[in-house]
């Protein structure tokens, strides 16, 4: 039994759409989320702009990680899980803080 591969344009996770056509309300919610990953960036690492290949929000972060000391990218995550919050989406936070290393809060009511 064989495989086959997605197409190139299939790497995107859904609610994290770059670019999208149709103007459906997850493609807003897609380019706001990409638009937060960017403008949260530390001053140095914003000046340069995001390569085309990157199509995940993963993908974003091995980039990042690569161009900013531990430290530096530690902080970036802890300011990104502080705009999640004030911006109420539970996607954002989930992604900052899988890289935070913190597990999801299970409540009971």
């Amino acid at each position: 039994m064989t495989r086959t591969s997605a197409p190139a344009q299939s790497f995107a996770r859904p609610g994290w759409e770059r670019l999208d056509a149709t103007g459906a309300t997850a493609g807003v919610m897609g380019r706001r989320r990409w638009r937060i990953l960017q403008a949260a960036q530390p001053l140095g690492a914003a000046s340069e702009p995001v390569p085309r290949w990157i199509r995940t929000p993963e993908q974003f972060a091995d980039w990042l990680a690569a161009r900013l000391d531990p430290r530096a990218l530690r902080a970036y995550f802890l300011d990104l899980e502080e705009i999640a919050r004030h911006a109420c989406d539970l996607e954002l936070l989930r992604f900052a803080r899988t890289y935070l290393g913190r597990t999801p809060k299970w409540r009971r009511g």
